[in-house]
């Protein structure tokens, strides 16, 4: 059975478990019913990863943690109308996809959701999930971009709380909970960053002050791996043994500690010409700079491939004008400006131009040129969309709320190809109507494995004029 198939009408009714036993309920859930007690099979996943089933009664039950081809039993969290929301008990019958997680918190941390299911059965899921929400025959996409299915996280923010007991946590959220799970190792995080779980948890219990601590950034970037430390008071609130101890640790694990109150960021190093050094990552022959508020692709190695498939995709000879749009400090804009005639990159966030037009200056690109401007306005309030603008192509990397308002105003831009790359299907879906009504064919398709071990999925698609 496909992992994503969609249940057929008589689905319910074959699945209907047989009556069951008398047994004694578990003592940590004495509400489960009949159906619940023998288990239910698993007929495919939702968008979210949740297995998908129907119990004796033919409710439709989401099982986090069960899936397609399983039987299982499960306990209720949350009990719908039309469906309820449970969390895997016993696995009664397994699918050859399901796999050992590889993270001891995978249980409980809320970070990761398909660790038992195989990277190659991720992978399919997800194209499944494109696929049907676009209407496209998966037969047509194009190669999947694939990383490492571990140790690919560049970037992670820690959550930080003190029991009342005194004992520390450190961690990322449960799952589908607001509190916070204690972890002291993270396969997904990479190699260098890894290190910094056991670390800090030895380090933090020995501060003086301990309540004013927030949250913890993690960052990797090629130049430096980086620590910033989120404060809830003034940094001269810290005692003075705090701030050497922060700086001692910062010398021994060798990373760039950066201390964030509200007047903003600060460091301990005395030498003040690197304490906001900024990180940076290599796109071919290319530096790019970002801040740790800047928005920055976590895969550092799906982020090369994805820049390199865009190009590819786009062929250009040289004497194109691009708009990139949603272009942050220059990650696509850049290498495009390598191979066209003139590149305009607009984006909301006034911080991100100002480092984007800082990278064109620093690689020496006179043609690429940076504006900041609200793209959910009309076109026509936009002060860069002069009348004698003519676009060959336009550039889409939308947040996960997509490009509604850009899309159905396409037309008026003039380009005749659209490059989109997605973060969000479902969005993706709605937008790629809207230019479809225009005028424009789905070339091309394909996914990104951007976040290995969860259901999230990026995508590229390209729409051309016929």
């Amino acid at each position: 059975m496909s992992l994503f198939a969609k249940p057929r009408k008589n689905a319910a009714k074959a699945a209907k478990p047989k009556a069951a036993q008398p047994v004694v309920a578990p003592a940590i859930n004495t509400s489960l019913d009949e159906g619940e007690l023998e288990g239910i099979a698993i007929l495919r996943l939702s968008h979210e990863g949740r297995g998908v089933g129907r119990n004796a009664e033919g409710k439709t039950v989401f099982v986090e943690g069960a899936l397609p081809d399983e039987r299982v039993t499960y306990k209720v969290r949350f009990t719908r109308s039309r469906y309820d929301e449970a969390v895997l008990d016993k696995v009664l019958q397994a699918s050859p996809q399901r796999q050992a997680p590889s993270c001891e918190h995978y249980a409980v941390c809320g970070g990761c959701n398909l660790q038992h299911l195989n990277p190659t059965a991720q992978v399919a899921f997800k194209q499944a999930l494109v696929a049907e929400m676009l209407h496209y025959p998966e037969e047509k996409f194009q190669p999947a971009l694939l990383s490492e299915p571990l140790g690919y996280r560049r970037k992670a923010r820690l959550g930080v709380k003190w029991r009342k007991d005194g004992r520390l946590l450190l961690g990322f959220r449960e799952k589908s909970s607001a509190f916070i799970t204690a972890i002291n190792h993270c396969p997904v995080l990479s190699p260098k960053l890894q290190p910094l779980l056991p670390a800090l948890h030895q380090f933090l219990p020995r501060l003086e002050v301990k309540k004013h601590l927030g949250h913890i950034e993690l960052v990797e970037a090629e130049n430096q791996v980086g620590v910033l430390v989120r404060l809830l008071r003034p940094l001269d609130r810290l005692t003075k043994n705090d701030q050497r101890f922060w700086r001692d640790w910062a010398k021994e694990q060798s990373v760039n500690l950066l201390l964030q109150d509200d007047e903003g960021l600060h460091s301990l190093t005395p030498e003040a010409a690197t304490e906001l050094t900024p990180f940076t990552y290599q796109l071919n022959d290319l530096t790019l700079a970002f801040t740790n508020n800047d928005f920055v692709q976590i895969n550092a190695q799906m982020n090369q491939q994805m820049v390199k498939q865009a190009l590819n995709w786009l062929q250009l000879q040289g004497n194109e004008k691009v708009l990139d749009l949603f272009c942050g400090f220059g990650n696509f804009t850049l290498p495009l400006a390598k191979q066209a005639a003139e590149v305009l990159g607009v984006e909301g966030s006034k911080n991100q131009v100002e480092g984007a037009k800082a990278n064109a200056l620093a690689n020496n690109l006179t043609n690429a040129h940076f504006v900041a401007a609200d793209l959910n306005l009309p076109l026509k309030e936009q002060a860069w969309l002069t009348k004698d603008a003519v676009w060959d192509w336009v550039v889409l990397d939308p947040p996960r709320a997509g490009a509604e308002a850009i899309c159905e105003q396409m037309s008026q831009l003039g380009a005749k190809k659209v490059l989109y790359v997605s973060c969000n299907p479902a969005t993706l879906a709605r937008d790629s109507a809207l230019l479809l009504q225009q005028g424009f064919e789905l070339k091309q398709l394909g996914i990104m494995d951007m976040f290995p071990q969860t259901a999230h999925v990026e995508c590229m698609a390209l729409f051309v004029q016929p």
